[in-house]
């Protein structure tokens, strides 16, 4: 259903549950989805801001409207369901393995940016404290531990 496409499940539950003779439109919330099932089955579907503000309006009272489950349990399935689907949509493949790697490069470099930030933030504020320290100890890294060793000074 991602993907537009009509699963076997899906259709199975069309033709049962929606009678053809019935002169309703089925409200669906892909139009991609609404065109197929129109072609593959012959159902009137409809796809519009009206369709999408109801489907918020049952998310909304997902709760209420499921007896017999928890909303804790509610939760955990909401959240289970959009764990998977995004991992589905973000598929591995073997021609984004150079956007991933130019995207871990920046990552790091963004990082050592923000590093570099706090500890001459560190640096600074703890100058104010104890400006002989800045002298004696160069290392970033060993400024950082020292400065936690020592703590607020009284």
């Amino acid at each position: 259903m991602v993907e537009g496409k009509l699963g076997k499940s899906l259709k199975k539950i069309l033709k049962k549950v929606v009678a053809k003779e019935a002169h309703e439109q089925l409200a669906i919330s892909d139009a991609k989805l609404g065109g197929v099932i129109k072609d593959k089955l012959n159902l009137s579907c409809v796809h519009s801001p009206a369709v999408a503000e109801l489907m918020r309006g049952i998310r909304n009272q997902m709760e209420g409207l499921i007896t017999g489950l928890p909303a804790r349990e509610i939760a955990a399935m909401s959240l289970g369901l959009a764990h998977s689907l995004s991992r589905y949509k973000l598929k591995f493949s073997p021609d984004k393995v150079d956007t991933m790697i130019v995207q871990a490069i920046s990552l790091l470099d963004d990082l050592d940016k923000e590093l570099n930030n706090y500890i001459m933030r560190c640096r600074e504020w703890y100058g104010w404290h104890f400006p002989e320290i800045g002298k004696i100890v160069t290392d970033n890294l060993a400024y950082c531990k020292t400065v936690r060793k020592i703590g607020e000074f009284v």
